[in-house]
């Protein structure tokens, strides 16, 4: 993975200001705006996996990306609501275990739920790149749902997942404090430019790298052919004159 890539190609970008300031405003709009913003950074990550050379994409095709963002958002709530049942599950019982006689047991229950919460956090936490990739590749919602080769993804690029999650959460963190030294008005801007980066380094997880170009050495370089002979007689000298 390239992390200095990720950081470096929006401000290679000829119009990254514009890119950045639309992005930033863009989130200002109710609802839509998270649906937009969720569309650019999946044509992003098909960009990038495209190997594009000027990856940030474009602000146009709306309809596309809010397509796009209206289905990723749909997909990840689907994949959450086990996490909201189990969580449900888990605290109701410690919530009335103090208020009944089997107190004990209620809360015995809880703890046993807020174990498979935790498990169900980790994978959804390392399955989510590849519900991501996997739905930036194909454009179908149903990609989204292939859950064996998701896992097979996760488990193939555990390591790389881990690099993201490490630097996207330092991204974060550093874009957070810029933003908020900027009176607070800089945190929209901040906060987008910290989505473009995360959504590059995603991006690269499984990437294989771009193929060298063959180096030919002396020994296996083709021979040319040698000229033809040429038929005329050459030329005699001019006699000295005396």
């Amino acid at each position: 993975m390239d992390i200095g890539k990720s950081f470096n190609y929006v401000f290679e970008d000829e119009k990254w200001i514009e890119k950045v300031l639309i992005g930033g405003l863009v989130s200002l709009i109710p609802l839509l705006g998270v649906f937009l913003v969720y569309g650019y950074v999946i044509e992003l990550v098909r960009n990038v996996r495209r190997r594009e050379p000027a990856p940030l994409p474009e602000w146009d095709r709306w309809g596309d990306k809010l397509a796009d963002g209206f289905k990723i958002f749909i997909i990840m709530l689907a994949w959450s609501i086990p996490l909201i049942i189990l969580a449900f599950i888990a605290f109701m019982p410690l919530t009335v275990a103090g208020d009944s006689d089997g107190g004990g047991l209620l809360s015995v229950i809880g703890l046993c739920f807020s174990c498979f919460l935790f498990l169900y956090m980790i994978v959804l936490f390392f399955a989510s790149p590849g519900i991501i990739i996997n739905y930036a590749e194909s454009g179908d919602i149903a990609a989204g749902f292939q859950v064996g080769k998701i896992l097979d993804f996760a488990k193939a690029h555990i390591g790389e997942i881990i690099i993201y999650v490490i630097v996207a959460w330092l991204v974060g963190l550093v874009a957070s404090l810029v933003g908020m030294l900027l009176c607070g008005i800089g945190l929209l801007f901040t906060s987008f430019w910290a989505m473009l980066v995360e959504g590059h380094l995603l991006a690269q997880i499984g990437l294989e790298p771009a193929p060298a170009m063959p180096k030919v050495s002396p020994e296996s370089a083709p021979e040319l052919p040698e000229p033809p002979a040429s038929s005329e007689p050459p030329e005699s000298a001019p006699a000295d004159e005396g």
